[in-house]
């Protein structure tokens, strides 16, 4: 009795163990999914937060409401650890969260604590410096330099709700310290020359940026610097638009070095309540968020240097390897099914990512992403078939494709899976389908598959232009990377080709 006694203790306390460990929900507002194991309250405040300075950053830079992109998620982990762990990257490193996007959509990925003494360098921080990156390289795919790149986001990031509510628009940033003005390296540098010698891209970023931003004269000068580089000149030749380059340093230095930077207190209106509907994950889609977010799906070809991509192709494996025990555990679980066939499908394991695809769609025969990643697999192993077969079978992907697109034809990844349909099989694809491509792409801007592709497509029709317009937030990144770096390389080819003929892009 004694013994059962304890037994039953022990189980009851087992369970209100369980019962404590807070759940992950998914609360979706206007412009994001916001993924969260924190209370109710602190999702909403959260939520607020982001819609604001979302409304901020449109007020800043005069961006449009757009209703076709999709809405970036929100990965709000526990701390630094989770951080790295899926970037793969050493404990000590000082990367405190990282926005990207892969085939599931955009999406940032930030602590609730930072774990970093004082109270500048804070999740917040963190959080709106990431999404100035999104919306910088959704909306403005120009070229920028990397200083400003990262300057405009720490200008966004270091931005503070003051005591009445305003958000302080161009704030110190106080979290730089000493080093703006310490480590400084001429404007004359910075302005003219690729990869400047010395300079800081955060802390002088910020500093120049700010300069930039709130000096009424210079601001108009740097748009017309801007819009040049833009137009194919040179550094040097835009950097004329700011006259004497000496005169520029010693005013921006006496500009930073002064007693107080100016910024300016906006008040914000958002709708309230923010959060539009909130879901408790699965057992398996919560099982799988280490896993979601150390998801990448670049294409490994694109890395040059072999020691470099066996170690991401050796941290890919890994991370497969993980999702095929969680989904072991959880084989009925629609997301868990989903994700699956995405991560066996960038691994080029088609035909076990259709295997998973069709457990999908055996639980939800309508599911969009199961009957779209499913219509892929089946274009790329089509690829050796007889001819007959060939046939049957691309007929069969493309009405599933469209099946999709019916289904919901605001989603990308159908128009992404008709077009495959053609170029996987090696065919031509009709205008519909590079059409559905591009709106594939704007829809998804940062799936960088997806943007190949279209780049690809319309360099085949000699289209170079367009082509360099639709490269450039890849090429223009201001995270180093294997990507990046081909992309530039292709850049390079495609100016080559263009010529010195003035370039007329459409837009998205």
């Amino acid at each position: 009795m004694f013994r059962t006694l304890i037994a039953l203790i022990a189980a009851s306390l087992s369970v209100a163990a369980v019962a404590a460990e807070p759940a992950w929900t998914a609360s979706e507002t206007k412009h994001f999914i916001i993924y969260s194991k924190s209370p109710p309250e602190r999702v909403r405040d959260l939520a607020i937060d982001l819609e604001r300075y979302d409304k901020l950053i449109r007020m800043a830079t005069n961006i449009p409401e757009d209703k076709d992109s999709a809405k970036v998620r929100i990965y709000e982990v526990d701390g630094l650890k989770e951080i790295r762990d899926a970037l793969g990257v050493e404990d000590d490193s000082p990367i405190a969260g990282f926005y990207t996007a892969n085939s599931l959509g955009p999406f940032l990925v930030t602590p609730r604590k930072t774990g970093y003494v004082g109270p500048y360098f804070d999740a917040e921080l963190v959080r709106h410096h990431e999404y100035a990156h999104h919306m910088m390289l959704q909306y403005y795919p120009e070229a920028y330099p990397q200083w400003y790149t990262e300057g405009f986001a720490e200008l966004i990031g270091s931005s503070k709700v003051m005591d009445d509510g305003r958000i302080g628009y161009g704030m110190p940033a106080r979290q730089r310290g000493d080093e703006i003005a310490v480590n400084w390296a001429p404007l004359q540098e910075i302005l003219t020359k690729e990869k400047p010698w010395g300079v800081d891209p955060y802390g002088q970023g910020w500093a120049v940026t700010h300069f930039f931003t709130f000096d009424k004269t210079r601001a108009a000068q740097f748009r017309q610097y801007l819009a040049a580089l833009n137009s194919g000149q040179s550094l040097a030749d835009a950097a004329k638009v700011f006259g004497d380059l000496n005169t520029l340093d010693r005013e921006a230095r006496a500009y930073v070095t002064g007693s107080s930077f100016e910024y300016r207190p906006v008040k914000v209106d958002i709708a309230l309540p923010v959060i539009q509907s909130t879901r408790t994950l699965s057992a398996g889609e919560a099982a799988l968020i280490p896993e979601v977010v150390a998801f990448q799906d670049d294409d490994l070809n694109q890395i040059d240097k072999k020691g470099v991509r066996d170690h991401e192709l050796a941290r890919r494996q890994r991370n497969l390897d993980r999702t095929r025990e969680i989904v072991q555990q959880y084989p009925n679980d629609p997301y868990a099914l989903y994700f699956l066939a995405e991560v066996e499908y960038s691994m080029g394991n088609y035909a076990q990512s259709q295997a998973a695809a069709d457990r999908l769609l055996a639980i939800n025969p309508n599911d969009v992403h199961g009957l779209a990643r499913k219509a892929v697999d089946m274009a790329t192993l089509a690829r050796n078939l007889p001819a007959d077969q060939k046939s049957a079978k691309l007929a069969e992907a493309r009405s599933m494709a469209i099946k999709a697109n019916h289904l919901d034809n605001l989603a990308a990844l159908p128009l992404l899976a008709y077009y495959e349909t053609f170029h996987e099989a090696g065919e031509q694809a009709p205008k519909d389908a590079v059409d559905g491509l591009r709106q594939a792409v704007s829809t998804e801007p940062r799936d960088t598959h997806a943007r190949e592709l279209l780049v690809d497509e319309l360099a085949s029709e000699r289209q170079w232009a367009e082509a360099i317009y639709w490269l450039g937030p890849i090429a223009n990144d201001p995270h180093d990377s294997p990507v990046r770096d081909s992309a530039r390389t292709k850049m390079a080819w495609l100016k080559s080709q263009l010529g010195t003929q003035p370039a007329t892009v459409a837009t998205k």
